[in-house]
């Protein structure tokens, strides 16, 4: 039991020396002269670029980002709060897997609406019909707002780029699988 107890000792002591000394600089005792500091600062150092492929969910995300932006943008500058679009997560009835959907208020409000309707036992009027006829409103919005705005019109592009990337990437990687490639 004696014995036992000094061999742990032994190996808790070994373990923190090994610790304390990893925390110790390495080249601790290295010192340099002037010539060769001066023969380091002199000497040009070339730069090496690594381009690696990037990965699905890294497309994604800069697509996500390019959605945004132009969104955003659109938001600042479209004349109704009712034609804003907002992006978020959301998980389709029947499921928990969450997807990115993207919609503008007025289709929010009129899903909604048309819900509350339903769950009260009221006549309600198609949401659909509403969000069609908003939509090709919307779409008006949007042209006219690239007329007028460059920075929306360059927002649009980023975007169009990113997407085209992501697809072809797809595409690219999926060529010839049997099995269904991932999104």
């Amino acid at each position: 039991m004696f014995l036992q107890r000094i061999s742990r000792i032994g190996r808790v002591c070994a373990t923190v020396v090994t610790l304390m000394l990893a925390l110790v600089p390495v080249g601790f005792c290295q010192t340099t002269s002037n010539q060769e500091d001066e023969q380091v600062s002199s000497e040009t150092i070339e730069e090496i670029v690594v381009y690696g492929e990037k990965s699905m969910t890294q497309l994604r995300v800069e697509l996500h980002r390019a959605e945004d932006k132009v969104y955003t943008l659109f938001n600042s500058l479209n004349s109704d709060d009712e034609y804003d679009i907002h992006c978020y997560l959301e998980a389709p009835i029947g499921s928990h897997i969450r997807r990115r959907i993207c919609r503008a208020n007025y289709e929010v409000k009129a899903t909604t609406e048309e819900s509350r309707r339903l769950l009260l036992g009221l006549p309600s009027a198609s949401a659909w019909a509403t969000i069609q006829a908003k939509n090709r409103l919307l779409r008006e919005e949007m042209e006219a707002l690239v007329g007028e705005h460059p920075e929306f019109l360059e927002a649009l592009s980023e975007y169009s780029d990113a997407n085209q990337t992501l697809e072809s990437e797809h595409q690219r990687r999926c060529e010839g699988r049997a099995i269904l490639c991932r999104r």
